[in-house]
């Protein structure tokens, strides 16, 4: 697995799955704008100031990693989507629940999975070595 930084083979456009998903999380922001006049979508609503956080903020920053291919995207994308299904179970909010559910369907699709792989652990477990700067544990 390739780090942030390096350069990966890209394919010539992302598959229709992942424009789509991308253009999902770009367009919350504009949605949780239009929740200002009244429009009321899924879990998008004017008085709750963690909602300008996680769409005005998280949504396109997930919106990029999917785009961009980051090794990161498609956990960002399950992290983003949990968060999204939980606060509709709580609120009720139904629809969001499906959105997001169908979501996470669509990331098990074969050409998703092609753009935004698994994460592996024996990397993550070999970044984490190197952070660490191969100290053993503290005492």
């Amino acid at each position: 697995m390739s780090g942030a930084g390096e350069a990966r083979p890209a394919a010539a456009r992302p598959p229709w799955i992942v424009r789509a998903l991308a253009a999902w999380f770009a367009a919350l922001p504009v949605l949780q704008a239009l929740s200002l006049a009244g429009l009321r979508v899924g879990n998008v609503a004017p008085d709750r100031a963690w909602n300008y956080v996680a769409y005005g903020l998280a949504a396109p920053y997930v919106a990029w990693l999917v785009w961009r291919r980051h090794p990161r995207a498609r956990f960002a994308s399950y992290v983003f989507l949990s968060h999204e299904a939980v606060r509709g179970l709580h609120g009720r909010h139904w629809d969001a629940v499906a959105v997001a559910a169908l979501w996470v369907l669509a990331l098990q699709l074969p050409a998703a999975r092609r753009w935004m792989p698994s994460v592996d652990p024996a990397a993550v477990r070999a970044r984490w070595r190197r952070l660490a700067g191969g100290r053993g544990p503290r005492r």
